[in-house]
């Protein structure tokens, strides 16, 4: 399999790929600028097809090209002669004369090319669908490039399980006596890294006492670490390691468990293979080339090229394997395959449908050898609108243009036919338009009221699935945890569901792409119980690699309280912190009187919560209660206990009213509000103190505005969050929980311990005190005056 971070484009290549556009643009006589910038794209997209293809022809020695080259003279018409007569999707379009596409050959003569994917110091494959994308804006239409490790993640946690299941019962008892004979062979390795170490004294004192736990936010050392890994970082891997471990061991592995548990797929099915015999390999080589898997909005075929080199690497496996005995099976062939039987892609815009279809001949081009494989290669890629077209041929849809509307029976003939797609993977449009429900084309989807139309792609790819199939997509945090989403969350409730979650910042999985995502996978088999979700996972950019082999999720109870919502609970202890609170049977809406004190919580946002009791802006939001409890209701508000609540069931964006509403409390009345009084008094005076105010003098917008550093007053919040903890009933674990929780993240650089090690006074403690295992004597936290 090709690596997982190939697809870090320097931007000096991509600015002069631009530039390319550009000069390719500039020679266009076109209607508008977005015809123009997609006229320009797509000829760029031929050229740079054009000259990896004639170095495929290099490589192979010469070999007879698989199309017919045209005459030298160098104009847009020569250009397209030269493109495989299956790729071409648009043949009508601006086109540049010969001096706009010269000028652009020269700037790329001047870069370095690459055939591979796995060099991104130059030219690569790959870039001809990133450029396409990136240069005609589609993130204005709510579409963006998704990086090789998110559709990787994707298309092996959906394809492999499939092609498992098509093998039961055989397949789980191979795959159960393969993984307990060594469960570790099949976690990815930045699980287990360092954790044959023993730990140092002074941090294995914290195992057992809660308050011996100084160290644990110090940066760890790479011996022991992953890059930005802190010690409690390492321990709770390690914990996670331990217990995957012990579930491996034990029980029947089921193709839902190795999506569960995060196993290493790839070697999972090369050992697999290694251990059947001819007879199961067969019934591999023909479940491979019966699966069927499609990306209903396809764009430039981001997730359709992870699915092909996927299945790429199984064909060989199967081929290398069966070569080796009699008889062997026609590998290039079954490559070929694989693009004009398995993959299905559609898309509105006919020059992404080309692209698509060109980076698949290319991704087939790096394998063979013989130039018939690649010889009137046929594509089961189409431009069509997803959504407006019919399922089956009886059925009435209406179109608005039914120039763009799609009949999948007649696109795709047989695949409904045999009871759907096994595989629907991608990354759906996420457009916002209102009137969805009335709209003729489109108001008889369930998912219509969410009034965004990554919903309906979602509900469409459920009808295309087969029973048992596998959905696997990228969407935005939004559609698990917002009341508008609840029509999607309805659809998801009966069925098998994975639910992981990725912060904007401080990394992101979407350059440039200010949004909270999730990655969700579903089985469309009934399972209304089995509902596994993950943390919300931030990640600096040096992190990102070990995003997805550090995974983990924990499955999700059926939860009184919970009206359908999907929180982000990244361990059991987070479900039992969850439970603990809410077993009390209270929220604040409990609360609310239309006539009591208000006091204002703070809509924005992103690392601290704040609540007072006086309005400072347009973004501070009322909320009225008996004044008795209004010192426990602000204290509540403040808490590190409300942010993390708030980060499990929100978008992670803004704090709407549901989020403080259904926020999970005790009998705030039946407790003495002196205390909450006293701490709250000094967080109002730390919050004044540490306020600045600027002045907003833009066009529309004169105002004032006031920012507050609640950094300054995090030891009062610990403290408030101690005495919450009390009244909760927190177990000493929990309360470290809510007091750890995303400080890595939420504190600056010069105030938290994982600062470089040479320049930090704990990890120097930590040196001192290490090696004989005494107690440090620095605090992780400022002391608390109110203790």
């Amino acid at each position: 399999m090709p690596s997982h971070d190939r697809q870090r484009f320097p931007s000096r290549i991509i600015e002069h790929l631009f530039d390319a556009c550009d000069a390719i643009a500039a020679g266009l006589d076109a209607s508008s600028d977005d015809e123009r910038r997609r006229s320009a794209a797509l000829t760029l997209a031929r050229l740079m097809f054009l000259t990896f293809s004639r170095a495929w022809k290099r490589r192979r020695n010469d070999a007879p090209s698989p199309f017919a080259e045209a005459d030298a003279t160098f104009n847009a018409d020569t250009l397209l002669a030269q493109i495989p007569e299956s790729i071409i999707e648009l043949r009508s379009h601006p086109c540049p004369g010969g001096a706009a596409l010269r000028r652009a050959m020269t700037i790329l003569n001047e870069l370095p090319w690459h055939g591979d994917d796995d060099t991104p110091a130059g030219l690569t494959p790959a870039l001809i669908g990133h450029v396409f994308e990136r240069y005609v804006e589609r993130k204005r239409r709510g579409i963006y490039y998704t990086g090789n490790d998110v559709t990787t993640y994707i298309a092996t946690r959906t394809i492999v399980p499939r092609l498992l299941e098509a093998l039961a019962p055989e397949s789980e008892r191979m795959v159960t006596d393969l993984i307990r004979r060594d469960p570790t062979r099949y976690l990815p390795a930045a699980v287990q890294h360092g954790s044959e170490r023993t730990l140092p004294p002074a941090v294995a004192a914290g195992l057992s006492d809660v308050a011996r736990r100084t160290l644990w936010d110090v940066a760890a050392p790479e011996e022991y670490a992953l890059p930005g890994e802190t010690w409690r970082d390492v321990i709770v891997r390690r914990h996670r390691l331990h217990e995957t471990v012990a579930a491996l061991r034990s029980g029947i592995i089921e193709p839902p468990q190795i999506v569960t548990h995060n196993l290493d797929l790839i070697r999972l099915m090369g050992d697999l293979c290694a251990a059947w015999d001819a007879a199961r390999l067969n019934e591999l080589d023909t479940a491979l080339m019966s699966l069927t898997v499609l990306d209903p909005t396809c764009g430039s075929g981001a997730f359709l090229c992870a699915a092909f080199d996927l299945l790429a690497h199984l064909v060989r496996i199967v081929g290398g394997r069966r070569n080796a005995e009699s008889p062997p099976i026609p590998v290039g062939q079954r490559l070929r395959a694989i693009i004009e039987r398995t993959l299905y892609g559609v898309d509105v815009m006919p020059e992404a449908v080309e692209i698509c279809r060109m980076s698949l001949w290319l991704r087939l081009a790096a394998l063979v050898d013989d130039p018939d494989h690649l010889r009137d290669l046929r594509f089961n890629i189409r431009t069509g609108d997803a959504l407006t077209g019919t399922l089956q041929r009886s059925d009435h849809a209406v179109s608005v243009d039914t120039r763009r509307s799609l009949d999948w029976s007649t696109a795709f003939p047989g695949v409904l036919e045999r009871g759907g797609f096994d595989v629907v993977i991608g990354n759906p449009p996420y457009v916002v338009r209102s009137g969805l429900p009335s709209d003729p084309a489109l108001c008889t989807y369930q998912t219509a009221a969410t009034g965004n139309l990554y919903a309906l792609v979602i509900e469409r790819a459920l009808h295309l699935l087969r029973p048992h199939g596998w959905l696997g997509v990228i969407v935005p945090v939004a559609s698990v945890a917002t009341d508008s989403m609840k029509p999607l969350q309805r659809l998801y409730a009966p069925l098998r569901q994975w639910h992981s979650h990725y912060a904007v910042r401080p990394g992101k999985l979407f350059p440039n792409v200010d949004m909270n995502l999730t990655i969700t996978i579903i089985q469309k088999t009934s399972a209304p119980g089995e509902r596994y979700v993950s943390g919300y996972r931030r990640f600096r950019a040096h992190e990102r690699p070990h995003v997805f082999d550090t995974l983990g999720y924990t499955p999700l109870p059926l939860l009184d309280g919970l009206n359908g919502m999907l929180p982000k609970l990244g361990s059991t202890l987070e479900v039992g912190l969850l439970q603990r609170m809410l077993a009390h049977g209270r929220c604040v809406h409990d609360y609310v009187e239309p006539d009591g004190v208000a006091i204002y919580y703070h809509s924005g946002g992103r690392y601290w919560r704040k609540a007072l009791p006086e309005k400072l802006s347009s973004h501070y939001k009322p909320l009225r209660i008996d004044a008795r409890i209004a010192p426990v209701m602000l204290a509540l508000l403040n808490s590190h206990l409300f942010y993390w609540y708030w980060i499990a069931f929100s978008n992670c964006m803004d704090v709407v009213a549901r989020d403080v509403l259904e926020f999970p409390v005790f009998r705030l009345e039946e407790v003495d509000p002196a205390p909450f009084a006293s701490l709250v008094a000094h967080l109002l005076t730390l919050y004044h103190e540490g306020a600045t105010t600027r002045a907003r003098r833009g066009a529309r917008i004169q105002t004032s505005e006031t920012t507050i550093d609640a950094r300054r007053a995090r030891a009062v919040v610990a403290a408030i969050d101690r005495l919450l903890a009390h009244h909760y009933g927190f177990n000493d674990e929990e309360l470290d929980f809510v007091l750890s929780y995303d400080l890595k993240y939420r504190l600056g650089r010069s105030e938290r311990l994982t600062a470089d090690p040479s320049d930090d006074a704990a990890h120097r403690a930590y040196q001192r005190h290490a090696a004989r295992g005494a107690p440090p004597v620095a605090s992780r936290m400022p002391s608390d005056p109110l203790q």
